[in-house]
């Protein structure tokens, strides 16, 4: 009897381990994901540091999306699994600050340095940025912030 039970949890667990593969694989969660690249600019220069984000709005099912801005001012957003963001309309806010001083990492110091880009691209409800995600589209945003 007791062989029976493991054996019926051995079963169980297998069959629950394929059903998580199968929502988790491929897509985030089983909805569609397409790819997104772009730059980005504030005052006519490229950005070389900081990151994107992507925050499905208005019916758009799906976790948000970040970019991390290469020294070219380049991103490619991803969400945690897979690379893309949900298909449909995101609100996007652009993050964007001073690097820490080498003093500041040695101590450990928990000061967050200051933005180096206007609070309106930053915080989620003042954002003017928003951008439509396309599947089976080059998804192309180049960001330019003044």
């Amino acid at each position: 009897k007791q062989q029976s039970r493991r054996s019926n949890l051995a079963h169980r667990s297998l069959l629950l381990g394929v059903l998580l593969c199968t929502l988790g694989c491929g897509q985030e969660g089983g909805l569609p994901l397409a790819s997104v690249e772009g730059s980005v600019t504030y005052g006519g220069k490229l950005l070389d540091h900081g990151k994107v984000v992507f925050s499905p709005q208005g019916g758009t099912p799906g976790p948000s999306a970040y970019g991390n801005i290469q020294p070219d001012g380049s991103f490619v957003m991803k969400t945690i699994r897979h690379e893309g963001a949900a298909v449909g309309s995101h609100k996007v806010t652009v993050h964007c600050r001073r690097p820490l001083t080498p003093a500041e990492i040695k101590n450990r110091s928990m000061k967050v340095p200051e933005s180096l880009i206007p609070a309106k691209y930053w915080k989620q409800k003042e954002s003017p940025l928003a951008f439509e995600v396309e599947e089976g589209e080059d998804n192309q945003y180049n960001i330019v912030l003044k």
